[in-house]
Protein backbone atom coordinates (compact mmCIF):
# COMPACT_ATOMS: atom_id res chain seq x y z
CA UNK A 1 0.00 0.00 0.00
CA UNK A 2 2.43 2.62 0.75
CA UNK A 3 5.11 1.73 -2.07
CA UNK A 4 2.08 2.19 -4.31
CA UNK A 5 1.74 5.56 -2.69
CA UNK A 6 4.93 6.18 -3.44
CA UNK A 7 4.60 5.52 -7.05
CA UNK A 8 1.66 7.96 -7.17
CA UNK A 9 3.77 10.35 -5.57
CA UNK A 10 6.25 10.15 -8.09
CA UNK A 11 4.40 10.17 -10.75
CA UNK A 12 2.58 13.44 -9.53
CA UNK A 13 6.26 14.85 -9.23
CA UNK A 14 7.08 13.47 -12.57
CA UNK A 15 3.99 15.75 -13.48
CA UNK A 16 5.24 18.90 -11.93
CA UNK A 17 8.62 18.35 -13.37
CA UNK A 18 7.20 17.88 -17.17
CA UNK A 19 5.64 20.96 -16.15
CA UNK A 20 9.37 23.11 -16.58
CA UNK A 21 10.51 21.41 -19.63
CA UNK A 22 12.42 24.16 -21.28
CA UNK A 23 14.41 25.18 -18.55
CA UNK A 24 15.35 21.65 -17.35
CA UNK A 25 16.31 20.96 -21.02
CA UNK A 26 19.04 23.76 -21.23
CA UNK A 27 20.26 22.37 -17.65
CA UNK A 28 20.56 18.90 -19.22
CA UNK A 29 22.45 20.44 -22.30
CA UNK A 30 25.10 22.18 -19.95
CA UNK A 31 25.50 19.40 -17.49
CA UNK A 32 25.88 17.36 -20.74
CA UNK A 33 28.74 20.02 -22.23
CA UNK A 34 30.47 20.09 -18.55
CA UNK A 35 30.79 15.93 -18.34
CA UNK A 36 32.60 16.03 -21.97
CA UNK A 37 34.94 18.61 -20.45
CA UNK A 38 35.11 16.66 -17.50
CA UNK A 39 36.65 13.91 -19.40
CA UNK A 40 38.71 15.51 -21.75
CA UNK A 41 40.62 17.48 -18.49
CA UNK A 42 42.44 14.18 -17.81
CA UNK A 43 42.91 13.34 -20.94
CA UNK A 44 44.96 16.29 -21.00
CA UNK A 45 47.17 15.78 -18.63
CA UNK A 46 47.48 11.93 -19.36
CA UNK A 47 48.75 12.85 -22.93
CA UNK A 48 50.87 15.20 -21.22
CA UNK A 49 52.48 12.44 -18.92
CA UNK A 50 52.67 9.84 -21.85
CA UNK A 51 54.21 11.75 -25.16
CA UNK A 52 55.21 15.09 -23.67
CA UNK A 53 57.08 14.60 -20.42
CA UNK A 54 60.54 13.20 -21.06
CA UNK A 55 63.96 13.06 -19.38
CA UNK A 56 65.81 15.06 -21.92
CA UNK A 57 62.96 17.92 -22.83
CA UNK A 58 63.75 20.88 -25.11
CA UNK A 59 62.32 24.32 -25.69
CA UNK A 60 59.95 22.77 -28.03
CA UNK A 61 59.15 20.47 -25.11
CA UNK A 62 58.46 22.86 -22.53
CA UNK A 63 56.20 25.00 -25.47
CA UNK A 64 53.97 22.53 -26.06
CA UNK A 65 53.17 21.81 -22.30
CA UNK A 66 52.99 25.33 -21.45
CA UNK A 67 49.99 24.95 -24.09
CA UNK A 68 48.09 21.61 -23.17
CA UNK A 69 48.38 23.36 -19.46
CA UNK A 70 46.76 26.33 -21.17
CA UNK A 71 44.12 24.43 -22.57
CA UNK A 72 43.82 22.53 -19.57
CA UNK A 73 43.03 25.70 -17.93
CA UNK A 74 40.38 26.70 -20.39
CA UNK A 75 38.61 23.21 -19.77
CA UNK A 76 38.45 23.42 -16.36
CA UNK A 77 37.39 26.91 -16.68
CA UNK A 78 34.68 26.13 -18.89
CA UNK A 79 33.79 22.91 -17.18
CA UNK A 80 32.86 25.14 -13.64
CA UNK A 81 31.00 28.07 -16.02
CA UNK A 82 29.17 24.97 -17.69
CA UNK A 83 28.34 24.02 -13.76
CA UNK A 84 27.19 26.86 -12.41
CA UNK A 85 24.94 27.44 -15.48
CA UNK A 86 23.22 23.76 -15.29
CA UNK A 87 22.70 24.65 -11.73
CA UNK A 88 21.19 28.02 -12.60
CA UNK A 89 18.71 26.37 -14.55
CA UNK A 90 18.04 23.38 -12.74
CA UNK A 91 17.29 26.14 -9.67
CA UNK A 92 15.01 28.23 -11.61
CA UNK A 93 13.19 25.03 -12.85
CA UNK A 94 12.87 23.75 -8.97
CA UNK A 95 11.60 27.35 -7.91
CA UNK A 96 8.83 27.12 -10.52
CA UNK A 97 7.68 23.90 -9.95
CA UNK A 98 7.71 24.55 -6.11
CA UNK A 99 5.68 27.72 -7.00
CA UNK A 100 2.87 25.89 -8.71
CA UNK A 101 3.28 23.43 -5.73
CA UNK A 102 2.52 25.76 -3.24
CA UNK A 103 -0.44 28.11 -5.61
CA UNK A 104 -1.88 24.41 -6.02
CA UNK A 105 -1.23 23.80 -2.15
CA UNK A 106 -3.06 27.62 -0.90
CA UNK A 107 -5.67 27.10 -3.09
CA UNK A 108 -6.98 23.84 -2.56
CA UNK A 109 -6.85 24.77 1.25
CA UNK A 110 -9.40 27.76 0.34
CA UNK A 111 -11.94 25.05 -1.30
CA UNK A 112 -11.99 23.09 2.03
CA UNK A 113 -14.92 23.07 4.05
CA UNK A 114 -15.11 24.88 7.72
CA UNK A 115 -15.33 21.61 9.09
CA UNK A 116 -11.51 21.07 7.98
CA UNK A 117 -10.18 24.47 9.86
CA UNK A 118 -11.99 22.92 12.70
CA UNK A 119 -10.42 20.06 13.27
CA UNK A 120 -6.76 20.91 12.38
CA UNK A 121 -4.84 23.57 13.78
CA UNK A 122 -3.71 26.36 11.86
CA UNK A 123 -0.51 25.94 12.79
CA UNK A 124 -0.22 22.70 10.95
CA UNK A 125 -1.67 23.75 7.82
CA UNK A 126 0.41 26.60 7.65
CA UNK A 127 3.57 24.39 8.26
CA UNK A 128 2.37 22.12 5.12
CA UNK A 129 1.63 25.80 3.21
CA UNK A 130 5.30 26.64 3.25
CA UNK A 131 7.69 24.54 5.49
CA UNK A 132 6.58 21.33 3.17
CA UNK A 133 6.37 23.36 0.01
CA UNK A 134 9.99 24.79 0.84
CA UNK A 135 10.91 21.38 1.34
CA UNK A 136 10.10 20.25 -2.17
CA UNK A 137 11.67 23.42 -3.43
CA UNK A 138 14.87 22.00 -1.70
CA UNK A 139 14.26 18.41 -3.45
CA UNK A 140 13.72 19.64 -6.88
CA UNK A 141 16.74 21.99 -6.47
CA UNK A 142 19.27 18.78 -5.26
CA UNK A 143 17.33 16.29 -7.43
CA UNK A 144 18.36 18.56 -10.38
CA UNK A 145 21.51 20.50 -9.31
CA UNK A 146 23.67 18.13 -7.65
CA UNK A 147 21.86 14.42 -8.14
CA UNK A 148 21.35 14.93 -11.73
CA UNK A 149 24.41 16.26 -12.46
CA UNK A 150 26.17 13.73 -10.91
CA UNK A 151 24.81 10.82 -12.63
CA UNK A 152 25.45 12.16 -16.06
CA UNK A 153 29.37 12.80 -14.64
CA UNK A 154 29.61 9.42 -13.39
CA UNK A 155 27.73 7.92 -16.78
CA UNK A 156 30.06 9.79 -18.95
CA UNK A 157 32.92 8.77 -16.96
CA UNK A 158 32.39 5.44 -16.30
CA UNK A 159 31.44 4.68 -20.06
CA UNK A 160 35.14 6.76 -20.78
CA UNK A 161 36.56 4.18 -18.45
CA UNK A 162 35.49 1.12 -20.54
CA UNK A 163 36.54 2.26 -23.73
CA UNK A 164 40.25 3.67 -22.08
CA UNK A 165 40.69 0.82 -19.40
CA UNK A 166 37.91 -2.01 -19.86
CA UNK A 167 39.49 -4.27 -17.45
CA UNK A 168 39.52 -2.04 -14.82
CA UNK A 169 36.37 -0.10 -15.13
CA UNK A 170 34.62 -4.03 -14.83
CA UNK A 171 36.69 -4.79 -12.07
CA UNK A 172 34.92 -1.88 -10.35
CA UNK A 173 31.66 -3.67 -10.59
CA UNK A 174 32.65 -5.49 -7.48
CA UNK A 175 32.05 -2.46 -5.67
CA UNK A 176 28.34 -1.74 -6.74
CA UNK A 177 26.99 -4.27 -4.39
CA UNK A 178 28.91 -2.62 -1.03
CA UNK A 179 27.35 0.82 -2.62
CA UNK A 180 24.02 -0.31 -2.96
CA UNK A 181 23.94 -1.64 0.62
CA UNK A 182 25.11 1.56 2.01
CA UNK A 183 22.83 3.29 -0.11
CA UNK A 184 19.70 1.54 0.89
CA UNK A 185 20.59 1.59 4.95
CA UNK A 186 21.35 4.63 4.74
CA UNK A 187 17.99 5.91 2.89
CA UNK A 188 15.86 3.71 5.22
CA UNK A 189 17.23 5.23 8.09
CA UNK A 190 16.89 8.48 6.75
CA UNK A 191 13.11 8.54 6.23
CA UNK A 192 12.93 6.54 9.29
CA UNK A 193 13.99 9.94 11.30
CA UNK A 194 13.12 12.64 8.57
CA UNK A 195 9.24 11.18 9.10
CA UNK A 196 10.00 11.48 12.69
CA UNK A 197 11.38 15.02 12.38
CA UNK A 198 8.06 16.39 10.36
CA UNK A 199 6.01 15.09 12.90
CA UNK A 200 7.28 16.92 15.50
CA UNK A 201 8.35 19.81 13.61
CA UNK A 202 4.52 20.22 12.61
CA UNK A 203 3.21 19.81 16.02
CA UNK A 204 5.52 22.54 17.49
CA UNK A 205 4.70 25.10 14.73
CA UNK A 206 1.10 24.16 15.96
CA UNK A 207 1.99 24.88 19.29
CA UNK A 208 4.09 28.00 18.94
CA UNK A 209 0.93 29.17 16.97
CA UNK A 210 -1.79 28.05 19.76
CA UNK A 211 1.34 30.16 22.98
CA UNK A 212 1.14 33.28 20.92
CA UNK A 213 -2.50 33.79 20.39
CA UNK A 214 -3.01 33.23 23.81
CA UNK A 215 -0.22 34.97 25.70
CA UNK A 216 -2.20 36.94 27.97
CA UNK A 217 -3.95 33.76 29.32
CA UNK A 218 -0.79 31.49 30.06
CA UNK A 219 0.84 35.11 31.73
CA UNK A 220 -2.18 35.87 33.55
CA UNK A 221 -2.36 32.43 35.11
CA UNK A 222 1.05 32.06 35.59
CA UNK A 223 1.46 28.85 33.07
CA UNK A 224 4.42 30.13 31.71
CA UNK A 225 6.70 27.52 32.84
CA UNK A 226 4.16 24.80 32.63
CA UNK A 227 3.88 25.98 28.51
CA UNK A 228 7.64 25.74 28.24
CA UNK A 229 7.94 22.06 29.56
CA UNK A 230 5.29 21.37 26.91
CA UNK A 231 7.36 22.92 24.21
CA UNK A 232 11.03 21.82 25.43
CA UNK A 233 9.76 18.34 25.26
CA UNK A 234 9.04 18.34 21.77
CA UNK A 235 11.87 20.24 20.91
CA UNK A 236 14.37 17.77 22.86
CA UNK A 237 13.27 14.82 20.78
CA UNK A 238 13.52 17.07 17.62
CA UNK A 239 16.95 17.98 18.68
CA UNK A 240 17.91 13.83 19.43
CA UNK A 241 16.23 12.79 16.42
CA UNK A 242 18.61 15.88 14.31
CA UNK A 243 21.15 14.04 16.55
CA UNK A 244 21.26 10.87 15.19
CA UNK A 245 21.05 12.39 11.70
CA UNK A 246 23.98 14.00 12.19
CA UNK A 247 25.79 10.87 13.33
CA UNK A 248 24.08 8.40 10.40
CA UNK A 249 25.37 11.14 7.68
CA UNK A 250 28.94 11.53 9.38
CA UNK A 251 29.36 7.58 9.52
CA UNK A 252 27.35 5.64 7.32
CA UNK A 253 27.42 8.39 4.29
CA UNK A 254 30.55 9.55 4.50
CA UNK A 255 33.02 7.43 6.13
CA UNK A 256 31.96 4.30 4.67
CA UNK A 257 32.04 5.93 1.44
CA UNK A 258 35.09 6.94 1.68
CA UNK A 259 36.04 3.02 2.54
CA UNK A 260 34.24 2.30 -0.97
CA UNK A 261 36.55 4.95 -2.96
CA UNK A 262 40.16 3.21 -0.76
CA UNK A 263 38.91 0.04 -2.29
CA UNK A 264 37.85 1.13 -5.89
CA UNK A 265 41.39 2.71 -6.17
CA UNK A 266 43.56 -0.25 -4.90
CA UNK A 267 41.41 -2.03 -7.31
CA UNK A 268 43.06 0.49 -10.20
CA UNK A 269 46.61 0.36 -8.91
CA UNK A 270 46.19 -3.87 -8.86
CA UNK A 271 44.90 -3.43 -12.45
CA UNK A 272 48.01 -1.50 -13.39
CA UNK A 273 50.42 -3.03 -11.16
CA UNK A 274 50.02 -6.86 -12.87
CA UNK A 275 49.82 -5.03 -16.20
CA UNK A 276 53.41 -3.71 -15.50
CA UNK A 277 54.21 -6.70 -13.89
CA UNK A 278 53.40 -9.20 -16.59
CA UNK A 279 53.43 -6.84 -19.52
CA UNK A 280 50.04 -9.00 -20.57
CA UNK A 281 48.48 -5.70 -21.80
CA UNK A 282 49.64 -2.03 -22.14
CA UNK A 283 49.86 0.09 -19.08
CA UNK A 284 51.24 3.43 -18.88
CA UNK A 285 51.47 6.72 -16.17
CA UNK A 286 49.38 8.60 -17.89
CA UNK A 287 46.67 6.18 -18.71
CA UNK A 288 46.86 5.16 -14.73
CA UNK A 289 46.30 9.09 -13.61
CA UNK A 290 43.15 9.25 -15.68
CA UNK A 291 42.10 6.14 -14.10
CA UNK A 292 42.70 7.48 -10.73
CA UNK A 293 41.12 10.64 -12.00
CA UNK A 294 37.94 9.40 -13.44
CA UNK A 295 37.35 6.46 -10.79
CA UNK A 296 38.17 9.88 -7.58
CA UNK A 297 35.47 11.69 -9.49
CA UNK A 298 32.91 8.59 -10.01
CA UNK A 299 32.98 7.82 -6.08
CA UNK A 300 32.79 11.05 -5.02
CA UNK A 301 29.43 11.71 -6.98
CA UNK A 302 28.49 9.03 -5.89
CA UNK A 303 28.65 9.60 -2.35
CA UNK A 304 27.02 13.45 -3.55
CA UNK A 305 24.02 10.84 -4.79
CA UNK A 306 24.17 9.11 -1.48
CA UNK A 307 23.99 12.15 0.64
CA UNK A 308 21.59 13.72 -1.61
CA UNK A 309 19.41 11.55 -1.62
CA UNK A 310 19.28 11.44 2.27
CA UNK A 311 17.87 15.25 2.02
CA UNK A 312 15.81 14.13 -0.60
CA UNK A 313 13.85 11.16 1.10
CA UNK A 314 13.21 14.24 4.12
CA UNK A 315 11.86 16.14 1.27
CA UNK A 316 9.48 13.03 -0.25
CA UNK A 317 7.93 12.77 3.41
CA UNK A 318 7.09 16.51 2.53
CA UNK A 319 5.88 15.74 -0.68
CA UNK A 320 3.55 12.93 0.77
CA UNK A 321 2.22 15.64 3.01
CA UNK A 322 1.11 17.94 0.51
CA UNK A 323 0.05 15.15 -2.28
CA UNK A 324 -2.30 13.74 1.26
CA UNK A 325 -3.85 17.17 1.03
CA UNK A 326 -3.97 17.69 -2.21
CA UNK A 327 -6.03 14.45 -2.23
CA UNK A 328 -8.61 15.46 0.38
CA UNK A 329 -12.27 16.19 -0.49
CA UNK A 330 -12.88 19.82 -1.78
CA UNK A 331 -16.45 21.41 -1.39
CA UNK A 332 -18.52 20.61 -4.29
CA UNK A 333 -18.81 22.70 -7.38
CA UNK A 334 -21.79 24.33 -7.34
CA UNK A 335 -23.98 25.87 -10.22
CA UNK A 336 -22.58 28.93 -11.41
CA UNK A 337 -25.82 30.91 -11.53
CA UNK A 338 -27.34 34.21 -10.10
CA UNK A 339 -29.12 33.90 -6.76
CA UNK A 340 -31.76 36.83 -6.06
CA UNK A 341 -31.48 37.49 -1.99
CA UNK A 342 -34.93 40.13 -2.22
CA UNK A 343 -36.98 36.97 -1.77
CA UNK A 344 -37.96 34.90 1.25
CA UNK A 345 -35.56 32.59 3.09
CA UNK A 346 -37.23 29.28 3.86
CA UNK A 347 -35.42 26.75 6.46
CA UNK A 348 -37.15 23.29 6.17
CA UNK A 349 -37.01 20.69 8.13
CA UNK A 350 -33.59 20.94 8.98
CA UNK A 351 -31.34 18.07 10.99
CA UNK A 352 -27.49 18.95 11.44
CA UNK A 353 -24.70 17.88 13.29
CA UNK A 354 -21.36 18.54 13.67
CA UNK A 355 -19.95 14.90 14.11
CA UNK A 356 -21.99 12.91 12.24
CA UNK A 357 -23.91 11.00 15.04
CA UNK A 358 -25.22 13.73 17.46
CA UNK A 359 -27.71 16.24 16.15
CA UNK A 360 -27.48 20.02 17.29
CA UNK A 361 -30.36 20.92 14.83
CA UNK A 362 -33.76 18.63 14.91
CA UNK A 363 -36.03 19.47 12.68
CA UNK A 364 -36.44 23.32 12.38
CA UNK A 365 -38.92 24.60 10.21
CA UNK A 366 -39.78 28.80 9.83
CA UNK A 367 -39.54 31.69 6.80
CA UNK A 368 -37.78 35.23 6.95
CA UNK A 369 -39.77 37.44 4.83
CA UNK A 370 -37.70 39.60 2.68
CA UNK A 371 -36.46 42.94 4.07
CA UNK A 372 -37.87 41.57 7.87
CA UNK A 373 -35.53 41.13 10.83
CA UNK A 374 -35.25 37.91 12.81
CA UNK A 375 -33.52 37.29 16.07
CA UNK A 376 -32.38 33.84 17.97
CA UNK A 377 -31.83 33.61 21.46
CA UNK A 378 -31.08 30.51 23.83
CA UNK A 379 -28.73 29.21 26.09
CA UNK A 380 -25.12 28.36 25.35
CA UNK A 381 -25.05 25.28 22.28
CA UNK A 382 -28.73 25.58 21.57
CA UNK A 383 -28.00 26.37 17.65
CA UNK A 384 -28.26 29.56 17.28
CA UNK A 385 -24.82 29.92 15.50
CA UNK A 386 -25.22 27.04 13.72
CA UNK A 387 -27.84 28.13 11.78
CA UNK A 388 -26.10 31.17 10.81
CA UNK A 389 -23.15 28.54 9.41
CA UNK A 390 -26.14 26.83 7.38
CA UNK A 391 -27.39 29.81 6.17
CA UNK A 392 -23.90 30.92 4.81
CA UNK A 393 -23.23 27.68 3.40
CA UNK A 394 -20.57 27.26 5.46
CA UNK A 395 -21.78 23.24 6.46
CA UNK A 396 -24.58 21.76 4.90
CA UNK A 397 -27.98 20.08 6.75
CA UNK A 398 -27.84 16.72 6.94
CA UNK A 399 -31.37 16.60 6.15
CA UNK A 400 -34.34 19.16 4.87
CA UNK A 401 -32.87 22.45 2.87
CA UNK A 402 -32.79 26.10 2.77
CA UNK A 403 -34.49 27.83 0.04
CA UNK A 404 -34.30 31.74 -0.99
CA UNK A 405 -37.08 32.27 -3.12
CA UNK A 406 -37.51 29.00 -4.68
CA UNK A 407 -33.68 28.15 -5.22
CA UNK A 408 -32.38 25.75 -3.15
CA UNK A 409 -28.86 27.57 -1.48
CA UNK A 410 -27.06 24.17 -1.12
CA UNK A 411 -27.14 24.07 -5.44
CA UNK A 412 -25.69 27.81 -5.58
CA UNK A 413 -22.33 28.79 -6.11
CA UNK A 414 -21.14 30.08 -2.47
CA UNK A 415 -19.58 33.06 -4.11
CA UNK A 416 -22.63 34.03 -5.83
CA UNK A 417 -24.36 33.46 -2.45
CA UNK A 418 -22.30 35.57 -0.44
CA UNK A 419 -21.58 37.73 -3.08
CA UNK A 420 -24.26 40.36 -1.44
CA UNK A 421 -24.61 39.12 2.31
CA UNK A 422 -22.61 40.63 4.77
CA UNK A 423 -21.58 39.12 8.85
CA UNK A 424 -20.54 41.20 12.14
CA UNK A 425 -19.30 38.46 14.34
CA UNK A 426 -18.61 38.45 18.05
CA UNK A 427 -15.25 38.86 18.19
CA UNK A 428 -14.15 40.65 15.42
CA UNK A 429 -10.84 40.16 13.28
CA UNK A 430 -8.60 42.49 12.02
CA UNK A 431 -5.86 42.22 9.89
CA UNK A 432 -2.14 43.99 10.51
CA UNK A 433 -3.36 47.14 7.78
CA UNK A 434 -4.72 50.54 8.29
CA UNK A 435 -8.24 51.12 9.12
CA UNK A 436 -9.26 51.32 5.53
CA UNK A 437 -7.75 48.23 4.07
CA UNK A 438 -9.50 46.70 7.05
CA UNK A 439 -13.27 48.00 5.83
CA UNK A 440 -12.68 47.47 2.35
CA UNK A 441 -10.84 44.28 2.47
CA UNK A 442 -9.41 44.65 -0.97
CA UNK A 443 -12.36 45.70 -2.92
CA UNK A 444 -11.86 49.49 -4.44
CA UNK A 445 -13.93 52.33 -2.19
CA UNK A 446 -13.64 55.89 -2.23
CA UNK A 447 -12.30 57.41 1.46
CA UNK A 448 -15.74 59.33 1.30
CA UNK A 449 -17.39 55.75 1.25
CA UNK A 450 -15.31 54.66 3.97
CA UNK A 451 -15.91 58.15 6.28
CA UNK A 452 -19.36 57.88 5.82
CA UNK A 453 -19.77 54.19 6.16
CA UNK A 454 -17.66 54.75 9.99
CA UNK A 455 -19.85 57.86 10.56
CA UNK A 456 -23.21 55.87 10.03
CA UNK A 457 -21.99 53.11 12.46
CA UNK A 458 -20.89 55.26 15.18
CA UNK A 459 -17.57 55.14 14.40
CA UNK A 460 -16.63 58.80 14.98
CA UNK A 461 -13.40 58.45 17.15
CA UNK A 462 -11.70 56.26 14.38
CA UNK A 463 -12.41 58.73 11.97
CA UNK A 464 -10.71 61.68 14.24
CA UNK A 465 -7.63 59.33 14.40
CA UNK A 466 -7.63 58.84 10.72
CA UNK A 467 -8.63 56.37 8.31
CA UNK A 468 -5.26 55.52 6.85
CA UNK A 469 -3.80 54.89 10.54
CA UNK A 470 -2.20 51.49 11.04
CA UNK A 471 -3.76 49.01 12.86
CA UNK A 472 -1.85 45.98 14.85
CA UNK A 473 -2.12 42.15 14.65
CA UNK A 474 -6.14 41.30 15.24
CA UNK A 475 -6.35 44.81 16.40
CA UNK A 476 -4.09 44.55 19.83
CA UNK A 477 -4.19 48.63 19.64
CA UNK A 478 -7.92 49.31 19.56
CA UNK A 479 -10.08 48.72 22.46
CA UNK A 480 -13.00 46.03 21.47
CA UNK A 481 -15.85 48.86 20.74
CA UNK A 482 -13.49 50.31 17.92
CA UNK A 483 -12.83 47.19 16.71
CA UNK A 484 -16.45 46.31 16.61
CA UNK A 485 -17.03 49.35 15.02
CA UNK A 486 -15.00 48.51 12.40
CA UNK A 487 -16.42 45.45 11.32
CA UNK A 488 -19.79 47.47 11.37
CA UNK A 489 -18.32 49.70 8.92
CA UNK A 490 -17.23 46.73 7.15
CA UNK A 491 -20.91 45.39 6.84
CA UNK A 492 -22.59 48.65 6.11
CA UNK A 493 -20.45 50.27 3.30
CA UNK A 494 -21.25 46.87 1.16
CA UNK A 495 -24.76 47.60 1.16
CA UNK A 496 -25.80 44.14 1.56
CA UNK A 497 -29.46 41.89 0.74
CA UNK A 498 -28.91 39.98 3.72
CA UNK A 499 -27.23 41.37 7.47
CA UNK A 500 -25.94 38.84 9.90
CA UNK A 501 -24.70 39.91 13.43
CA UNK A 502 -23.38 37.22 15.56
CA UNK A 503 -23.87 38.16 18.86
CA UNK A 504 -22.11 41.45 17.78
CA UNK A 505 -22.66 43.33 20.78
CA UNK A 506 -22.03 40.73 23.56
CA UNK A 507 -18.30 41.98 23.87
CA UNK A 508 -18.80 45.78 23.91
CA UNK A 509 -19.44 48.18 26.90
CA UNK A 510 -23.02 49.69 27.41
CA UNK A 511 -21.87 53.03 25.97
CA UNK A 512 -20.46 51.58 22.52
CA UNK A 513 -23.55 49.20 22.56
CA UNK A 514 -25.99 52.61 22.34
CA UNK A 515 -23.63 53.85 19.52
CA UNK A 516 -23.50 51.00 17.88
CA UNK A 517 -27.42 49.91 18.49
CA UNK A 518 -28.11 53.32 16.02
CA UNK A 519 -25.95 51.77 12.64
CA UNK A 520 -27.72 48.50 13.66
CA UNK A 521 -30.91 50.43 13.20
CA UNK A 522 -29.00 51.78 10.18
CA UNK A 523 -27.54 48.83 8.64
CA UNK A 524 -31.48 46.86 9.40
CA UNK A 525 -33.13 49.16 6.98
CA UNK A 526 -34.45 47.38 3.98
CA UNK A 527 -32.79 44.39 3.96
CA UNK A 528 -33.23 40.88 5.32
CA UNK A 529 -31.43 40.65 9.16
CA UNK A 530 -30.58 37.67 10.77
CA UNK A 531 -29.67 38.63 14.62
CA UNK A 532 -27.98 36.21 17.09
CA UNK A 533 -28.60 37.64 20.35
CA UNK A 534 -27.08 37.63 23.79
CA UNK A 535 -28.57 41.15 25.35
CA UNK A 536 -32.28 40.67 24.50
CA UNK A 537 -32.63 44.47 24.87
CA UNK A 538 -30.91 45.12 21.96
CA UNK A 539 -33.81 43.10 20.02
CA UNK A 540 -36.79 44.32 20.99
CA UNK A 541 -37.36 45.66 17.91
CA UNK A 542 -37.18 42.91 15.61
CA UNK A 543 -40.01 41.59 13.57
CA UNK A 544 -39.09 37.94 14.91
CA UNK A 545 -37.30 35.94 17.67
CA UNK A 546 -37.23 32.40 17.57
CA UNK A 547 -36.38 31.13 21.17
CA UNK A 548 -33.95 28.01 20.91
CA UNK A 549 -33.78 25.07 23.06
CA UNK A 550 -30.70 22.16 22.38
CA UNK A 551 -31.62 22.43 18.40
CA UNK A 552 -35.36 22.89 18.65
CA UNK A 553 -38.22 25.85 18.42
CA UNK A 554 -39.46 26.77 21.89
CA UNK A 555 -40.82 29.63 21.11
CA UNK A 556 -41.46 32.20 18.34
CA UNK A 557 -43.10 35.90 17.74
CA UNK A 558 -42.00 39.78 18.39
CA UNK A 559 -40.74 40.74 21.72
CA UNK A 560 -44.45 41.56 23.13
CA UNK A 561 -46.36 38.46 21.88
CA UNK A 562 -43.59 36.22 23.30
CA UNK A 563 -43.87 38.45 27.28
CA UNK A 564 -47.27 38.10 27.05
CA UNK A 565 -46.74 34.27 27.12
CA UNK A 566 -44.47 34.21 30.29
CA UNK A 567 -42.41 31.56 29.02
CA UNK A 568 -38.91 31.16 28.63
CA UNK A 569 -38.29 34.39 26.76
CA UNK A 570 -40.10 36.45 29.49
CA UNK A 571 -37.71 34.83 32.31
CA UNK A 572 -34.25 35.50 30.28
CA UNK A 573 -35.38 38.68 29.39
CA UNK A 574 -36.32 40.14 33.23
CA UNK A 575 -33.24 38.01 34.52
CA UNK A 576 -31.00 40.16 32.30
CA UNK A 577 -33.16 43.53 32.91
CA UNK A 578 -32.49 42.62 36.71
CA UNK A 579 -29.04 42.18 36.35
CA UNK A 580 -28.69 45.46 34.74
Amino acid sequence: MIKTKNKENYRKLKIYSLSEKKFLSIGFIFSFLRTILEIIGPMIIGYIINNVLKSDMDRENFKKIALLLALYFIVFVLSGILLNRSRVYFQISANKIAARVQKDVYDKVSTFPISYFDTLPSGKIASRITNDTNKLKIMFQLLFSDIINAIILIVGLYITLLFTDTIAALMLLILIPLVFIIFRSYLNKTYAYTKDIKIYTADINAKINEYIQNMEIIQVFNRENFIFKKFENINKKIYDLNIKLSKLRSYSGYRAMDIIQFLAIIIVLIYFGIGSITKIYLVSIGSLYMAIDYTTKIFNNMNTIIMRFGDVEDALSSANHIFELLEMKSMDKLEDKKIDLNKDIYFKDIYFSYDGYEDVIKGLSFNVGNGSSIAFVGQTGSGKSTLINLLLNFYSPREGKILIGNTDINKINRDNLRKDMAVVLQDAFLFKASIKENICLGEEFSDKKVIDSLKKVGGKKLIDRGIDSEILENGSNLSQGEKQLISFARAYIRNPKILILDEATSNIDTETENIIQEGINELKKDRTTFIVAHRLSTIKNVDKIIVLSHGKILESGNHDYLMSLNGEYKKMYLKQMKEK
